[in-house]
């Protein structure tokens, strides 16, 4: 036990430092045009995906219906993305990148392939093609784990009348 405790142990330490190390990349990134990394994340699907509603932004980019609103409604106000209502049913929003918004996307996007080209200067042996493949091994690794590992099942608790014996 005492081995499986340092080995999580180290796991979460590790986890914690290199989700560090890369949100801090990312925000620095998109901090210089005054957007978080998460909002990015949803100026680039919008890019991707032309007419998308916020339902459809919020499944493609894995986050609840709520978040995405969040973030999204900065973006709205600062003029980066704007709604379409859909012609046969005023409820469904179109979003879709203003000519602003789709600037700061692509300028985003120039930088970060900027940031990723450095990864050839990393003191190493490991290529840009080695840390590729291994970012999407362990990806799929992760998947192919979390589709197998048994899961968390809370206990049931006894409700008060079972607890008196059903009287």
């Amino acid at each position: 036990m005492q081995n499986e405790e340092r080995v999580f142990e180290t796991f979460l330490r590790q986890y914690r430092e290199i989700f560090r190390v890369l949100i801090n990349a990312a925000e620095q990134v998109t901090g210089q045009y005054s957007v978080s990394f998460e909002q990015y994340l949803l100026l680039k699907q919008i890019h991707e995906q032309r007419n998308i509603t916020l339902s459809e932004l919020a499944d493609s980019t894995r986050t609840t219906r709520s978040a995405a609103a969040r973030k999204l409604r900065a973006l709205l106000l600062d003029g980066f993305v704007e709604q379409e209502a859909k012609l046969d049913d005023r409820r469904v929003k179109y979003l879709r990148l203003t000519p602003k918004g789709a600037a700061i996307e692509n300028d985003i996007r120039q930088a970060f392939l900027q940031s990723a080209a450095a990864w050839e200067q990393i003191p190493t042996s490991l290529t840009a093609g080695d840390i590729n493949e291994f970012f999407t091994q362990y990806q799929q690794n992760i998947a192919v784990w979390d589709r197998t590992r048994p899961k968390f099942q809370r206990p049931v608790l006894r409700t008060k009348r079972k607890a008196l014996g059903d009287k």
